[in-house]
């Protein structure tokens, strides 16, 4: 009966021991773990950002590109400036209340050109 107690006294040892090293283990470990999640979560975080940021780019490249073409210099030369090509017959939008002259054309050439 001695052993047994004996026995039974050392396996209450070993778990103890076990148990404590074990608890030791995981507090040295889980700070670094705490860390390791956070450190993804930006990571993640992160990569969200990057990804708008590169639809962002796309959106400002087509943008350029666009601003960049013939198509849009003579849009904004007929809106803005109120150009016309040679043979063309501009057309002013009308006011309310106002009056407007008719274009002028010499030589069939709108405005004078």
């Amino acid at each position: 009966m001695a052993r047994r107690r004996r026995r039974g006294c050392i396996n209450k040892r070993r778990f103890l021991t076990f148990g404590l090293l074990g608890l030791g283990l995981c507090t040295l470990f889980l700070p670094t773990e705490v860390k390791i999640l956070r450190m993804q979560g930006e990571l993640r975080q992160l990569q969200r950002e990057e990804k708008a940021l590169l639809q962002k780019q796309k959106e400002m490249k087509e943008r350029v590109r666009f601003y960049s073409s013939d198509a849009y210099v003579e849009e904004a030369a007929r809106r803005d400036l109120g150009l016309v090509k040679p043979g063309e017959v501009p057309v002013l939008p009308a006011v309310p209340g106002r009056v407007q002259p008719p274009p002028k054309i010499l030589n069939d050439k709108p405005y004078g050109d």
